[in-house]
């Protein structure tokens, strides 16, 4: 099942998942993030990681693409 959830400024695709996650971790990420249940701190932690492999991404495709000009002489 996937529904829309639009909250604090997010639209997101929802889906339901059955999972077992570590719980010592739900709570300290929970508690580090003041949020108000365990799917709302997992949501956000989902959200800033895939937000970090996509910057990795774009930084590693422009990699190749930078120019470095010689600015000072010996």
């Amino acid at each position: 099942m996937v529904f829309m959830y639009h909250g604090r400024g997010i639209d997101m695709a929802m889906t339901k998942k059955t999972i077992e996650l570590d719980q010592e971790a739900v709570t300290r990420i929970k508690t580090a993030l003041n949020a108000k249940s365990e799917k709302e701190a997992i949501n956000y932690v989902l959200r800033q990681f895939d937000t970090d492999l996509q910057i990795a991404e774009s930084t590693l495709s422009l990699a190749g693409n930078l120019s470095i000009n010689k600015v000072y002489e010996d």
